[in-house]
């Protein structure tokens, strides 16, 4: 049970999940158990065992390798370029998604808004997210990161606290020559590896979790969403095709590294990102493919994975700015050039806050929208459609950080 689970039988049970969701619709039973809730129930235990360990691995992961380092010169080089890649890819993908939506404009019929044509109705779990948009202010954010309680931030999952904070006492331990510090770094590295054994055990059952979601998500598809907003879906995915096989193919090549065989290696981890849409949950699954299957240094890659499924988040931010440049157009706003400067401001650094799980961008996005001045309402359109955009930019996220370790362990 030491190895991850090929490739081809994820994608076999992932065609056999879509294949069984469009076969079945929510209400059919098989001896009086619902067939659609034990998918989402089995589904969500597959993604909460995943969660389970992210924390204890991302913190052993970090504080273990950190102290490993023996040139503190080394470490300091790595986390730089590590974030600067990041930033910039980012910057880029942003960039791209302004450039096509734009170029497409899915919001306008023959130069006019269309919200008017597709109602703008309020949906029940907008209030919320626009109730959420005061805790995730600039001076918000930055509390929320150092809140002052260690285990607060650690119980609620405060990723970029937990990234840095670890991050901290790694460094701090490397630097330490004392032999009492010698016996916490055998404590974490003890616990990285309790962590990696059961990190295994949940991965072997990757294929039927990845059957359950997707076989959930094919049961909620509503053909009527999708149609009135098939040129947005088409504009986003267009960005994203665009930034990945164009942006980052340019990429691999001019660092020298062959892109089918990155492709085949960091396959799984794509699979298990669309199948969760969770930068966090994929953790595991991305920095077992790296070391595994692609060769680089376990070190490196529990350094560098842990903080890109925090602030590499590539597909979310133009994800944002193409939600936000669309809404716009639905109501005939003509956004000026500044104003889309601050959109790409705002989306670049509201990725970096956003958490790596479902959805969690449409707080970001509320936030931009607030900036701007449009209205919250439209938020609702995209929801119905937003789990296989989810999806698809959770691998795109993914993806970016794969190609960041290629690229610094250049």
């Amino acid at each position: 049970m030491d190895r991850l689970p090929s490739s081809k039988r994820i994608i076999i049970f992932l065609f056999l999940g879509i294949l069984v969701g469009n076969f079945f619709d929510k209400s059919y039973t098989i001896a009086n158990l619902n067939l659609y809730t034990f998918f989402d129930v089995f589904g969500l235990v597959f993604l909460n065992a995943l969660k389970m360990v992210v924390i204890p691995l991302i913190m052993s992961s970090l504080i273990f390798n950190i102290s490993k380092f023996n040139d503190s010169g080394e470490l300091s080089g790595l986390g730089l370029k590590t974030i600067l890649f990041y930033l910039a890819t980012s910057f880029v993908a942003i960039s791209i998604g302004i450039l096509v939506v734009n170029i497409i404009k899915p919001g306008l019929i023959d130069g006019i808004g269309a919200g008017n044509i597709l109602g703008l109705d309020k949906e029940s779990n907008i209030d919320l997210i626009i109730s959420s948009q005061n805790e995730y202010s600039l001076g918000a954010f930055f509390l929320k990161i150092f809140s002052g309680n260690i285990f607060t931030s650690i119980s609620s999952g405060n990723m970029l606290f937990i990234v840095l904070f670890s991050i901290l006492i790694g460094i701090i331990l490397r630097s330490s020559n004392s032999r009492s510090t010698d016996v916490v770094k055998d404590f974490w590295e003890g616990i990285y590896l309790v962590f990696v054994k059961i990190m295994y055990l949940i991965l072997y059952f990757t294929p039927y979790g990845v059957f359950c979601l997707i076989a959930k998500a094919t049961m909620n598809f509503e053909p009527e969403s999708y149609l009135i907003l098939s040129k947005f879906f088409v504009t986003v995915i267009s960005a994203l095709l665009i930034h990945v096989v164009i942006f980052y193919s340019i990429v691999l090549i001019t660092f020298k590294v062959n892109i089918i065989s990155h492709l085949k290696g960091i396959s799984t981890a794509l699979f298990v990102a669309f199948s969760t849409s969770s930068s966090v949950a994929t953790i595991p699954v991305t920095t077992r493919c790296l070391i595994e299957k692609l060769n680089y240094k376990e070190e490196k890659v529990n350094f560098i994975i842990p903080i890109g499924a925090t602030i590499n988040m590539d597909g979310t931010a133009l994800f944002e700015c193409v939600v936000v440049i669309f809404i716009a157009q639905l109501y005939g706003v003509d956004l000026t050039v500044i104003d889309q400067f601050l959109i790409l401001f705002l989306a670049l650094i509201t990725s970096v806050g956003v958490a790596g799980i479902p959805s969690a961008s449409f707080v970001a996005i509320v936030v931009i929208l607030g900036a701007v001045g449009l209205p919250f309402e439209a938020v609702g359109l995209i929801l119905g459609i937003d789990r296989i955009l989810d999806m698809l930019r959770t691998s795109v996220n993914v993806y970016g950080d794969s190609c960041c370790v290629s690229v610094v362990s250049k």
